[in-house]
C-alpha cells in the first residue's frame, strides 16, 4: 500500500511538472481574448501541439494539464492529494475551501479524499453508487426502456414489502387504480377466457386444483389495500375523537358551536351508515338525501 501511494504522488508531481511548465510556455489568456499571431509566430494550440510531441504525450493531455495548474497556483495545492482530485474540485464553487474539508471515509474512519467522494462533492456521477440517491438514479438510468420498467416493476412488486410502501404512495396507488378501471372490461374477458383455459388443462390433466391467474391475484391484493385505508380512517378518527374528547371537559360552548357540532355529527352519523351499507352489500352509490347532507345542503 505505502508503494501505491507512492507512485500515485509521483505521478501526481509529474502531472503537475508538466502543467507549470507548458503554462509558463503559454500563460492561460482571459476568456475571449485574441492576441495576434506574428507571421513567424506559433499560435497556443500549435505551441502545445509541438510541445505534447516532444514529451510524448497528446495535445489535450497537455492542454489538461495546463488548464488545471492554472486553477490550483502551487500555493494551493494541497499535499498528499493527487492531482485527480484537484482537477475535478477545480469545478466546484470554492475549491480552495472544499478541498481542505476532505469527506469521511466509513470504511476508513478517516476524512481523506478519493475519487468517488470527490465526485460526489461537485455532484458527478459516481462509478459505484452508495447513497440512496445515487442508487435511485443509477437505477432510473437503467430502467429508461419501457420493457426493461416494466419487468422490473413486476418482479419489485412481488415483494410483498415493496408493494406495501409503493401502495401508501397517493400519487402511485392512484395511477394504479386509473389504470385498473380503464381496464376493467378487458381484464374480465382475458379472466373468463384464462379461467376456461386453465379449466380445459385441468380437465385434461385429471386435476382438480384451483388457479389463480395474476390478474386476480393484483385485484385481490388490491382490495385488500382498500380494506386497509378504510380500517386506517376509521381507527384514525376513533384515535383523534378519543384524544380531543378528554380536552373537553369544562369547556363551555357558544350556541352557534353547538349547532357545528351537531351538523358535522350528523355528517358522521350518515358516512358510517353508508360504510355499513358498502361493507354490507357492495353498494357504493349515495341516496340524494346523503349526497345533499355531505355537501352541507
Amino acid at each position: 500500500m505505502a508503494s501505491s501511494l507512492r507512485e500515485v504522488e509521483v505521478h501526481s508531481r509529474a502531472q503537475w511538472a508538466l502543467g507549470d511548465a507548458a503554462l509558463e510556455f503559454e500563460p492561460m489568456r482571459e476568456w475571449g481574448g485574441h492576441q495576434r499571431v506574428p507571421e513567424d509566430g506559433q499560435s497556443v494550440e500549435e505551441a502545445l501541439t509541438f510541445f505534447a510531441e516532444d514529451v510524448g504525450l497528446s495535445a489535450s493531455t497537455i492542454r489538461t494539464y495546463r488548464w488545471v495548474a492554472a486553477k490550483w497556483p502551487a500555493e494551493r495545492r494541497v499535499a498528499g492529494v493527487s492531482w485527480e482530485v484537484h482537477k475535478i474540485l477545480a469545478a466546484a464553487e470554492d475549491p480552495f475551501e472544499v478541498i481542505t474539508h476532505p469527506p469521511l471515509n466509513e470504511r476508513t474512519g478517516r476524512h481523506s479524499w478519493d475519487g468517488e467522494a470527490v465526485k460526489r462533492v461537485v455532484g458527478w456521477k459516481t462509478s459505484t453508487p452508495v447513497t440512496v440517491e445515487e442508487k435511485v438514479d443509477a437505477v432510473a438510468e437503467l430502467v429508461r426502456d419501457e420493457a426493461v420498467a416494466t419487468r422490473v416493476a413486476v418482479d419489485l412488486l412481488k415483494r410483498r414489502e415493496v408493494a406495501f410502501v409503493a401502495m401508501r404512495d397517493s400519487d402511485a396507488r392512484y395511477m394504479v387504480n386509473e389504470i385498473q378501471f380503464e381496464q376493467a372490461d378487458t381484464d374480465d374477458e382475458f379472466d373468463e377466457e384464462y379461467q376456461d383455459v386453465l379449466a380445459h388443462e385441468n380437465e385434461d390433466d385429471g386435476e382438480d386444483e384451483r388457479f389463480d391467474d395474476p390478474a386476480t391475484v393484483v385485484r385481490r391484493w388490491h382490495r385488500q389495500m382498500e380494506f386497509a385505508d378504510l380500517m386506517a380512517v376509521c381507527q384514525g378518527f376513533i384515535a383523534g375523537a378519543t384524544r380531543l374528547v378528554l380536552k373537553l371537559r369544562g369547556h363551555e360552548f357558544t350556541d352557534r358551536q353547538h349547532e357545528q357540532v351537531g351538523t358535522a355529527l350528523e355528517k358522521l352519523r350518515a358516512t358510517a351508515d353508508w360504510i355499513e351499507t358498502a361493507v354490507a352489500t357492495g353498494r357504493t352509490d349515495l341516496d340524494e338525501a346523503l349526497a345533499q347532507l355531505l355537501r352541507g345542503q
